[in-house]
């Protein structure tokens, strides 16, 4: 039997169509307006990871620095590429002094001298959103002093990240101008920014450049530095304190220590040690004062309890100001190996004295054995001289003394012991022109010795080494170690010369400035 539809039954049918219908328009509508929101919002993302992107460029070019531009060694500049006078494009000399010399020839006419550019070229990447990614890395280096050692860096980085296939334009144009969004062409700007081979990510995409300075962490920034233990003078007036040899107002006669009680001494004398505490002792002493009295800070890695008004990081602060006291100091202090390279001389045997050449190419020696008492000859020509002496054995004075003529730098790389006894160690002359360096030890022990009324100006960074003080010993100068112990005190004491902050070369880089550039 055949049914017929009723005027009500289609009524409901039609009603259902319609709504149906509006719905689909509604659904539409807020498709349509929500879409480009959706898209925005993922070129949005995309664009964060360009900026992830170039920071990793620049995490690169800082490891690079890291294994290439610091302490003596030459380096590898593997990948690094530089534009020929001819204007062809080259691979980097391996090479830490070419990197000074005869890589990065300086431009000449300013205060500040700056390199020719280094570059790593279209380094390939995945970002957090699997959009494919390219940065181009370049490199500058910066001369704020005459000194070739004490060399800033410029990096820049530029990322170029994929943008969502169905890339669309924002409802400001001013944002995506600031977002420097590529959707069919390159922008001018990052073209001119796209160093060496062109970019090969697609458009759409988007690309942000992120450009930092970067200073060299020098090894005698500080007047004591340890890794592990770290206790001062326990008696007398073994005093902490700082002046300047650069500065007349700062120093005494020929810009050596003014004296304690001098209006001439400053308060930059400051200390740190790395160890941190056990993590079921987090707050105790990580520094023994014993009292002494410092001019300067004292820091250490933790050891002070935030809630207390105490200063829990530092055992016998009596002599210390509670506000030079902090608790969040770390340095990777890393062992100083010796030069590689150049021609290396014996010892003098008929000339008793060790000849310095220029600064800029410093006579090498190389000590087989132990080595001992030692002059060096005056310098007579312009400028400065240096001299490098290597040395497989001890580093053993126990006669007689050290005495370094004016204008000219000793560095000593050194092996195996070091044992000043209580001899008078470059007495007269600046704690920079004795530059002693304790080198990788294996794990075997190895010991810096001084006691009585030894008289010591001397720069010394040996991370590996333990640093044992007796009686009423004076230092002038830098000590970085693994640790250090002044057992006595007496009318003795340490003091820092600022000039050292900018001598040595770098153990490490730090950022100093970071900017983006946003031109378009």
């Amino acid at each position: 039997m055949k049914t017929r539809s009723t005027p009500r039954q289609a009524s409901a049918l039609l009603i259902t169509l319609g709504a149906l219908a509006i719905l689909s328009i509604a659904a539409a509508y807020t498709l349509r307006r929500v879409t480009p929101r959706f898209q925005m919002s993922s070129q949005a993302a995309a664009w964060q990871e360009a900026r992830l992107a170039a920071e990793s460029g620049i995490d690169v070019a800082l490891a690079d620095l890291s294994r290439n531009a610091t302490g003596t060694q030459d380096g590898n500049w593997r990948g690094w590429q530089q534009k020929q006078p001819n204007g062809l494009i080259g691979p980097v000399l391996s090479n830490t002094l070419g990197l000074v010399n005869s890589l990065l020839s300086l431009l000449g006419g300013s205060p500040v001298k700056v390199s020719s550019p280094i570059f790593l070229d279209n380094l390939q990447s995945v970002s957090p959103g699997n959009r494919p990614t390219n940065v181009d890395v370049q490199l500058w280096a910066v001369y704020p002093t005459p000194s070739p050692y004490y060399r800033w860096f410029r990096l820049r980085a530029m990322a170029t990240c994929a943008l969502p296939p169905t890339a669309t334009s924002t409802f400001d144009s001013l944002e995506a101008t600031l977002r420097r969004f590529s959707l069919r062409d390159v922008r001018p700007q990052l073209k001119k920014d796209d160093v060496g081979t062109p970019m090969n990510v697609p458009t759409p995409n988007t690309s942000r450049v992120v450009e930092v300075l970067v200073e060299p962490v020098l090894p005698f920034e500080l007047a004591i530095l340890t890794d592990q233990s770290l206790s001062l003078g326990t008696s007398g007036t073994w005093t902490v304190d700082s002046f300047d040899s650069r500065d007349p107002m700062k120093s005494g006669p020929d810009g050596l220590y003014p004296g304690k009680g001098s209006a001439q001494v400053q308060s930059h004398g400051n200390i740190a040690n790395n160890a941190g505490r056990q993590a079921d002792s987090i707050y105790g002493p990580l520094i023994s004062a014993n009292g002494c009295v410092v001019h300067g800070a004292v820091a250490t890695n933790g050891g002070d309890d935030p809630v207390t008004d105490g200063h829990e990081n530092i055992a016998g602060a009596t002599g210390i100001d509670a506000s030079q006291i902090r608790s969040d100091f770390y340095r990777e202090i890393k062992p100083m190996a010796r030069p590689t390279s150049g021609i290396f001389l014996p010892p003098p045997s008929i000339m008793p004295f060790y000849v310095a050449d220029d600064e800029s190419h410093p006579t090498q020696y190389l000590v087989s054995g132990d080595l001992h008492n030692f002059g060096v000859a005056p310098w007579t020509g312009r400028g400065n001289g240096a001299l490098i002496i290597m040395v497989n054995g001890n580093f053993d004075v126990p006669t007689s003394t050290v005495s370094i003529p004016p204008n000219i730098t000793v560095q000593i790389f050194v092996r195996g012991n070091i044992d000043f006894h209580n001899r008078p160690i470059n007495q007269g002359g600046l704690a920079g022109q004795l530059q002693i360096y304790g080198e990788e030890t294996n794990g075997e022990p190895r010991i810096l010795r001084a006691f009585g009324n030894a008289k010591i100006n001397a720069a010394f960074y040996g991370p590996q080494y333990d640093v044992h003080l007796m009686d009423a010993v004076d230092w002038t100068g830098a000590i970085v170690a693994r640790s250090f112990e002044m057992v006595g005190g007496g009318n003795g004491g340490f003091h820092y010369d600022e000039a050292l902050g900018v001598v040595g070369a770098p153990i490490g880089f730090r950022i100093a400035r970071y900017v983006e550039d946003v031109r378009e």
